[in-house]
C-alpha cells in the first residue's frame, strides 16, 4: 500500500494517531476476521458436491430445485464462477468517465447469463427515480426532499413513500436504490442536508430508515445506505479529514441511523468520499472491517462512492468500486483486473458473497428486467413510470411536510368560504412566489438545484412544478370568498409595498437553493433583504412563506404575523402551500433541524483540512440547549390550527417488567376549535455523570386525527439501550444508573410534562 501496515486504522497499522483512542484494542486483525454469514457460506460451498452444483445448473435456477437457503445458493454460485465474472460484480462498469453511457444506469455491473445472475442497475434517490437525461423527465414523479419527508415525523408515511418509489424504479429497471441517506447534519449549511434523512437528531434517523429500507426490499428493491462516515459537509468532502476524538461520538451520534439500517436488512452500504481519523472512509479498515461489519453486524456489501476509491482496498472492507476503473481521480484503477489479481481467491468470494447474498435474499436474483448496456433502453428512456396515485401521494407529502412555524393572532388559516369572508384581498409579492423550474439549465449541469428540487445526485427534475402564486390562485378561485388577488412577482420593495396597500394580507415568498459538491455559502435566504424590508415597512398582516432545504435564519420574526416553510417540496410544493394556508390541512408537520438566531450559533463547514469534531456528542439542538442559546424555532417546532393539552395517563411511568427501562404513558386531548393531529415526543436528561447533552430526543409518536374535545393514549416503552451510552473500553453499550428526567412535550423546548425516574 505504500506506507507501513496494510491494515491502516487498526491497531499495528498507521492513519490513527494513538491519541484518538477510537480503535478497539481487544479485536483480532482484520486478516482473521470473517463475518458470520461469510463462513455459513463456506461451509455451504464445502458442502455442495460439483455434481449437484452442476445439475442446479442445468436446470436454469441455481439451486432452486433443492430448496436452497439464500447461502446455499450463494455458495454454489460463486464456486461456479469464473475470476473474470467475480470481477465484474466488484468493478462497476457503463461509465464513460464520470459519464453513464446511453442504455446504462448510474451505476452497474456486469450480468452473469450462464448462471442467471443480473446485472445490478443502480439508480440516485434524493427526490426519486434520478433524471439523467430529458427523455426522462416527467416520466417519474417528483417527490418531496428526504428533510421534507422527515418533516412529517411519521414512519409510515416513509414506508409508503419507499412502496411507491420502489414501482417506480422497478418500472425503469432499476433493482437498485441508492438510499437511504441517513447522515445527520452536524453542519447546518450542508450541501446535501436536504437529502438526509436524520435532520439534526440520530433517533430520527433510526427511525426512517428502516420502513424506507424495508418499503424499497420488500418489492425485491436493493437498498444502499449513505454516506459511510462522516460526510457532513460538501466543502472538499473529497479530502477532508474529520477527526472524531473517541468512538462514543460515532456511536451515539453518527452511527445509530446506519446502525437501523443494518438491523432492518439493508442490503449495501456506500462508503463516503472523505478521511477518517486520517484514513480515506473506503480504504478505513477500523471503520469497514470493523465498525460496520463487526461491532454492527453488516452482512451486506460495501460500495465506494462515484470515484472515491483510493486503493485496492478489500481486506480493509471495500468490496464494490464504483462506478468502476474507468475515471480519472487521481489513483489508477484500483479495482482493474491488474490489481484484483493480486487478491487471494477467498478474499475476492467473500467480496462475490456479500453482493450475492441480498441478492438472493430479496429476491434480485431472480428478478432482472433487462441487462444493463444491452437491453434497458426501452424502461429507461420510453417507460412512464409515474402514476395518478403517486402524483396525489407525492402532494399529499409535500403537503403533510410543511411547517407552520409561527401564527400570531391567527391570521392563518386564510377565509375558505363565505362564512369567513365576503370579500378578501391578498397581496402576493416576491420573486419566489413564482419561481422558475428551468429543465434546460438543470440537464445542462449536473449541480444546479432551484426551490423545488435538490442539485446533484439526488435530483429529479419535474416535467412542470405547481408555484405558490398558481397554488394560491387555484385555491382562492375554488373558494365561495370574493378574492381580489394583487401580485407583485419581483424583488422590489417598492412595488410590493404599493401591492400590500390595502389588503387584508399579503404572502411574501423567498427560497434559497442547494446542491451536492458545495455548501451553501450561509444560512440567508436569497430575498432576506427583500423580506426583511418588507416587514418592516407594512402594516399589512404578512405571511412569509419559505422554500428552503434546510435551517435558515429568519430576522423578520418579530415583523410578520405567520410563518411557514417547506423543505424542498417538489413538484406538488404551490399545491401543499395553498393546502396549508387555506386550511384544507390543519399542519402537524415538526422540524427536525434548529432554526438559529445567529449563523454563528451553529457549526459550520470546516475551512482547514483537518476537521475535528470537537463539539463531540453536541451537536443540533444539543449544542444549543447546553448553552442555553436563544433560537428562533427549535428542533421538534410545528404548530397547528387547534391546541393541545397533555398530562400522564394512570400508567404515568412504570418500569417494563424485565426492569430494564420504563413505560410512559400520557394523554393528548385536542382542546382547539378544528380537527388535527399532534406529534408528540419524549426526550431523556441524563445523570450528570453521563456528561450527556441536558435532553435527548428518544420517542415521538403522531396521534390520529383528533376531533375536537378527544383524546389519546400515547405510550412508550424506552428499553435500557436508550438509557445507555457507548464504553469505548468495553466496546460495548453500558447502562447509565441515576436518576434520569424524562421531558414530554411538543417540541425540544415546549415541554409539558416531565418526571424523574431511577434506574
Amino acid at each position: 500500500e505504500g506506507e507501513g501496515s496494510h491494515l491502516r486504522g487498526i491497531p499495528g497499522g498507521e492513519g490513527l494517531p494513538e491519541s484518538l483512542g477510537w480503535t478497539h484494542p481487544s479485536k483480532e486483525s482484520v486478516d482473521s476476521v470473517a463475518s458470520d454469514q461469510g463462513a455459513e457460506i463456506k461451509r455451504a460451498m464445502t458442502g455442495m458436491t460439483g455434481a449437484v452444483v452442476f445439475l442446479a445448473l442445468m436446470a436454469g435456477a441455481l439451486a432452486k430445485a433443492m430448496d436452497a437457503s439464500p447461502e446455499e445458493r450463494v455458495a454454489a454460485l460463486v464456486a461456479n464462477m469464473t475470476r473474470a465474472e467475480k470481477y465484474g460484480m466488484v468493478n462497476g462498469s457503463g461509465n464513460d468517465g464520470w459519464d453513464s453511457m446511453e442504455s446504462w444506469y448510474v451505476g452497474n455491473t456486469l450480468a452473469v447469463p450462464r448462471l442467471g445472475i443480473p446485472s445490478l442497475n443502480l439508480q440516485d434517490a434524493g427526490q426519486g427515480f434520478r433524471t439523467v437525461d430529458a427523455r426522462q423527465v416527467g416520466q417519474v414523479t417528483s417527490w418531496s426532499c428526504g428533510l421534507g419527508l422527515a418533516s412529517a415525523w411519521d414512519p409510515s408515511l416513509v414506508a409508503e413513500w419507499a412502496s411507491a418509489t420502489a414501482d417506480e424504479f422497478l418500472a425503469k429497471g432499476a433493482n437498485v436504490v441508492l438510499g437511504p441517506a441517513v447522515n445527520v447534519h452536524r453542519v447546518a449549511r450542508g450541501g446535501r442536508n436536504a437529502e438526509y434523512l436524520s435532520g439534526e437528531d440520530p433517533f430520527l434517523g433510526t427511525k426512517f430508515a428502516p420502513p424506507y429500507v424495508q418499503g424499497f426490499q420488500d418489492k425485491g428493491m436493493l437498498a444502499v445506505m449513505k454516506h459511510f462516515a462522516l460526510n457532513n459537509q460538501e466543502n472538499n468532502r473529497q479530502i477532508v479529514n474529520s477527526i472524531i476524538p473517541d468512538a462514543r461520538t460515532l456511536f451515539e451520534v453518527y452511527y445509530p441511523p446506519f446502525q437501523a439500517s443494518v438491523d432492518a436488512g439493508v442490503a449495501a452500504a456506500m462508503c463516503s468520499y472523505n478521511k477518517v481519523n486520517g484514513t480515506y472512509a473506503c480504504e478505513n479498515a477500523q471503520l469497514l472491517a470493523q465498525d460496520l461489519k463487526t461491532t454492527m453486524g453488516f452482512e451486506g456489501w460495501v460500495m465506494s462512492d462515484w470515484g472515491a476509491t483510493h486503493s485496492t482496498s478489500a481486506v480493509e472492507g471495500l468490496d464494490q468500486d464504483m462506478p468502476g476503473s474507468y475515471i480519472d481521480n487521481g489513483y489508477d484503477d484500483m479495482f482493474s483486473a491488474e490489481h484484483l489479481d493480486a487478491l487471494d481467491e477467498g478474499v475476492v468470494d467473500e467480496m462475490v458473497s456479500r453482493i450475492l447474498l441480498p441478492m438472493a435474499r430479496y429476491g434480485a436474483l431472480d428478478s432482472g428486467k433487462c441487462t444493463a448496456g444491452t437491453d434497458c433502453d426501452d424502461l429507461l428512456y420510453n417507460t412512464n413510470a409515474t402514476t395518478a396515485e403517486h402524483v396525489a401521494l407525492a402532494e399529499r407529502i409535500a403537503t403533510e411536510s410543511v411547517l407552520l412555524l409561527q401564527n400570531e393572532g391567527g391570521l392563518l388559516p386564510l377565509p375558505a368560504s363565505s362564512e369567513d369572508a365576503e370579500t378578501f384581498t391578498l397581496a402576493i409579492v416576491g420573486s419566489a412566489c413564482d419561481a422558475p423550474n428551468d429543465i434546460d439549465t438543470m440537464l445542462d449541469q449536473w449541480n444546479v438545484g432551484n426551490y423545488y428540487v435538490v442539485g446533484g445526485s439526488g435530483r429529479v427534475i419535474p416535467a412542470s412544478v405547481t408555484t405558490i402564486v398558481e397554488g394560491l390562485k387555484e385555491r382562492a378561485e375554488a373558494s365561495s370568498v370574493g378574492y381580489t388577488l394583487v401580485l407583485s412577482l419581483s424583488d422590489s420593495v417598492e412595488d410590493a409595498l404599493v401591492a400590500m396597500e390595502g389588503a387584508d394580507a399579503a404572502v411574501v415568498c423567498g427560497g434559497t437553493t442547494t446542491t451536492e459538491s458545495v455548501d451553501r455559502d450561509s444560512l440567508q435566504i436569497d430575498q432576506q433583504d427583500f423580506i426583511t424590508q418588507v416587514a418592516a415597512d407594512s402594516d399589512v398582516p404578512t405571511i412569509v412563506v419559505a422554500m428552503t432545504p434546510g435551517s435558515v435564519l429568519t430576522p423578520w420574526k418579530n415583523d410578520v404575523e405567520a410563518m411557514v416553510d417547506i423543505f424542498l417540496g417538489g413538484a406538488a410544493t404551490g399545491k401543499a402551500i395553498a393546502a396549508v394556508l387555506f386550511g384544507d390541512h390543519n399542519p402537524s408537520a415538526k422540524s427536525p433541524v434548529t432554526f438559529p438566531v445567529n449563523e454563528d450559533d451553529m457549526v459550520a463547514p470546516c475551512d482547514d483540512l483537518d476537521c475535528v469534531y470537537s463539539e463531540g456528542l453536541f451537536v443540533g439542538y444539543r449544542a444549543l440547549d447546553s448553552r442555553g442559546a436563544d433560537v428562533q424555532f427549535p428542533f421538534g417546532h410545528g404548530l397547528s390550527y387547534t391546541s393541545f393539552f397533555y398530562s400522564w395517563s394512570p400508567l404515568g411511568l412504570q418500569r417494563l417488567p424485565s426492569g430494564d427501562g420504563f413505560v410512559a404513558s400520557v394523554m393528548v386531548k385536542n382542546t382547539g376549535a378544528v380537527q388535527g393531529q399532534e406529534v408528540a415526543q419524549l426526550y431523556l436528561g441524563f445523570p450528570e455523570a453521563a456528561a450527556m447533552p441536558p435532553k435527548v430526543l428518544k420517542g415521538f409518536r403522531k396521534t390520529s386525527n383528533l376531533v375536537p374535545d378527544s383524546k389519546e393514549l400515547i405510550t412508550w416503552e424506552i428499553p435500557a439501550k436508550e438509557f445507555s451510552t457507548w464504553n469505548s473500553t468495553a466496546w460495548d453499550w453500558q447502562t447509565v444508573h441515576g436518576t434520569f428526567t424524562v421531558y414530554i412535550g411538543s417540541s425540544s423546548r415546549d415541554i409539558r410534562l416531565e418526571a424523574e425516574v431511577q434506574l
